[in-house]
């Protein structure tokens, strides 16, 4: 069965709490403590020693992480990763789900810490053994640290002329991209849970229309436009009809975060629209596939066969119904001209979404 976060942050921090105090009470003495930061992928990740006891591997250090959201849009997740130090492994963790696969270690965010304003910090905290410097960090949190929208990745969600009459939902923090005709007007909003981040092209302009929006609370909003043509605005006028458009969008509230893992496979997980699935699985794995579209909205995805890293793939909750998320493991002696004695080892959860 799996455990939401909020159930693996308690006992991580009943764990990382007792060794914390034991640690203290220990030698103060603090060697290569100096912070340790990176700044990338829309967030800044900086470690800092606060203490240690011992020598050696046969030593140990409590870590302390600051994660600050370094874009000026609200995000929702985050994720830390670096790698370990020989001899070196995570005993605990608090305000964070840790995981390790060899030497690769990723932390991510709790469910009451994974969304920062722009500028916005929280901290999480770790007990490593062994004695070494701060580990050099990075942190990805979906964003960039560029102002110009839309993200590399592209909106969330995008919308055509095909999609008129269409009902969207969307998580709070999400982004709508709009794609129509050189012949639509700017699209007008019937309410506050969207917000206008940029527009380009549409009539007059001769260019295709272009538009994206950010979901800023929860709420219901129609996007709404219509096409227009020069002739139209002449004496007389030309009897080209005018097409209406509409796009009804409803804006949910983050929820809370489910953790999958290998030892889920073949169970059933059951999420509310605008809750998000965390997959979280060892390096020899490929990015997942969904049975079905729009019960599950893929976030982003990192790691995994061929990279060498641990597989971490978000996925958020966007409309009710049952969809499969499968994946296999691979090795690259499969993709020789004799590929080697190792068959996939498949991975699959069926997820259930109510609203």
């Amino acid at each position: 069965m799996a455990l939401s976060r909020p159930s693996i942050l308690g006992l991580c921090a009943a764990i990382g709490g007792t060794a914390a105090v034991a640690a203290l009470a220990m030698s103060p003495a603090v060697a290569d403590g100096g912070p340790v930061a990176s700044s990338a992928g829309g967030c800044d990740a900086t470690a800092q020693v606060e203490t240690q006891w011992g020598s050696g591997s046969s030593g140990g250090q409590i870590v302390t992480v600051s994660v600050t959201n370094t874009s000026a849009a609200t995000t929702t997740t985050w994720a830390v990763t670096w790698t370990l130090g020989a001899g070196r492994r995570v005993v605990s963790a608090w305000n964070a789900v840790v995981s390790t696969s060899g030497d690769a270690a990723t932390a991510i965010n709790a469910a009451h810490n994974g969304i920062l304003a722009g500028g916005a910090s929280t901290t999480f905290g770790m007990q490593l053994s062994g004695i070494g410097s701060a580990p050099a960090l990075s942190c990805d949190n979906g964003a960039t640290t560029t102002t110009s929208p839309p993200p590399p990745s592209g909106p969330d969600v995008t919308v055509t002329q095909a999609d008129d009459q269409r009902t969207i939902t969307l998580v709070a923090g999400q982004t709508l991209g709009v794609s129509l005709g050189a012949e639509f007007l700017t699209p007008t909003l019937g309410g506050a849970a969207l917000a206008r981040l940029s527009t380009s092209g549409g009539y007059p302009t001769g260019r295709p229309l272009a538009a994206l929006y950010r979901a800023e609370a929860p709420g219901s909003v129609d996007v709404t436009t219509h096409s227009d043509y020069a002739c139209l605005h002449t004496t007389p006028r030309c009897s080209v009809p005018i097409r209406l458009w509409t796009v009804h969008v409803t804006v949910v509230a983050a929820g809370q975060t489910v953790i999958v893992s290998a030892a889920d496979n073949r169970g059933a997980v059951r999420l509310h629209v605008g809750d998000e699935l965390v997959v979280s699985l060892a390096s020899n794995y490929l990015v997942p596939t969904l049975s079905t579209a729009a019960v599950l909205v893929p976030r982003d995805n990192a790691g995994g066969y061929p990279t060498g890293q641990p597989l971490v793939a978000r996925y958020v909750a966007t409309a009710a119904g049952t969809v499969e998320v499968s994946t296999r493991t691979d090795i690259a002696c499969n993709h020789e001209p004799t590929p080697c004695p190792s068959p996939p080892v498949p991975w699959t959860v069926t997820v259930t979404v109510t609203a």
